[in-house]
């Protein structure tokens, strides 16, 4: 079976560089957008269920996807939400810079717990849907921190920047996550399909 692991849509503060964290921070006209097409790239394919974070930008960025699928069932869970950002949520990458430079410590959502949250997710709702594909729809730091941990570091956390309603696929055999193709556009990925 595969997952793909699809980040929500383009927020405003997505274009002001801002963590979002668990603020609940709504789609653009630009997200909306990314959203459809993102829907009419991977429709082709079949779907049993999508899965999203609570959130309403990922939310919303479930809800349209599935319109195109079809899914036969939206689950809204709380364990693949975005990292808990807290006292740097919301402040621009110049905001975070001086908060950095005045020695102040932040009190993130741990990497760790993060990663092993996401991943304890992933592999349930690979368990409980095996045989079919699905969707998971989050968020930039909680897909990168699977990424990083699937490809042991190469990708993902500190590495890339995940594109607004980017596809990441997941391959679930064996009781094992193996990562595939990822930060793939839903352009990128209909041209993949084209050429497979």
């Amino acid at each position: 079976m595969k997952i793909y692991l699809i980040r929500h849509g383009q927020t405003d503060w997505n274009l002001q560089g801002r963590f979002q964290g668990r603020e609940d921070i709504g789609l653009n006209e630009t997200g909306i957008m990314q959203a459809n097409n993102c829907g009419k790239a991977i429709k082709d394919q079949s779907f049993l269920a999508v899965i999203t974070s609570p959130l309403i930008r990922a939310r919303k960025t479930a809800e349209i996807i599935a319109g195109h699928v079809k899914a036969r069932e939206l689950v809204i869970d709380e364990t693949i939400t975005e990292r808990d950002f807290k006292k740097v949520s919301g402040m621009t990458p110049q905001e975070r810079e001086a908060f950095y430079a005045s020695g102040e410590q932040d009190d993130k959502e741990p990497w760790e717990d993060l990663c092993s949250r996401m991943l304890n997710s992933i592999k349930r709702y690979a368990k409980k849907y095996y045989d079919h594909n699905i969707i998971m729809v989050s968020h930039g730091a909680s897909i990168n921190s699977v990424l990083s941990a699937l490809s042991g570091g190469k990708t993902g956390t500190g590495k890339v920047i995940l594109k607004n309603t980017c596809i990441n696929i997941i391959h679930y055999e064996e009781g094992q996550l193996k990562l595939g193709e990822y930060n793939l556009s839903p352009e990128e990925y209909m041209e993949l399909q084209e050429r497979q």
